[in-house]
């Protein structure tokens, strides 16, 4: 036992040099005008118990009736201010259009430690039997997004 003693505390000290995760610094890098905001989350449906994946391609789109809402969450971090998320659909080959501009307002979750924002949508009535995309972009004050836009696809029934 004695001969592995020293073979013991040096894994142990190797072990105690582990890094603890830093959030920011893992996520945010900086940019000469500040740093981008960050979202990581699977766009989802909350209103059901549990929530449900929105479709992350046209052909995994999940169906939903003409008229239905949906809530999905939006999970975010920014080093630099926030100004405002602005949310997007295109209704099959139709034209990206915006649906909504949220201003920023601090919805800080203690227990996801992230600005969190619900965003509702209802299904278009005349769009049966196309799929839409939802696109959700998150824009500072500095003028910098996401990297890319959060998006995800629904299909209606």
């Amino acid at each position: 036992m004695k001969k592995y003693f020293p073979f013991l505390i040096a894994i142990l000290a190797l072990a105690a040099c582990d890094k603890r995760h830093d959030f920011i610094r893992d996520n945010a890098s900086p940019t000469g005008l500040g740093y981008a905001p960050v979202s990581t989350n699977t766009l989802q449906n909350v209103v059901p118990t549990p929530p449900v994946n929105l479709g992350t391609s046209a052909a995994t789109a999940n169906a939903f009736a003409a008229g239905a809402t949906i809530r999905t969450e939006l999970q975010y971090f920014s080093q630099s201010p926030v100004k405002e998320i602005q949310f997007y659909n295109t209704i099959g080959a139709g034209t990206r259009t915006q649906v909504a501009v949220y201003p920023y307002a601090s919805a800080f979750s203690q227990s996801k430690r992230l600005d969190t924002l619900l965003i509702p949508y209802t299904i278009p009535t005349a769009a049966s039997g196309t799929v839409i995309k939802l696109e959700i972009d998150i824009l500072n004050e500095n003028g910098l997004r996401l990297p890319a836009p959060k998006v995800a696809y629904v299909k209606v029934q």
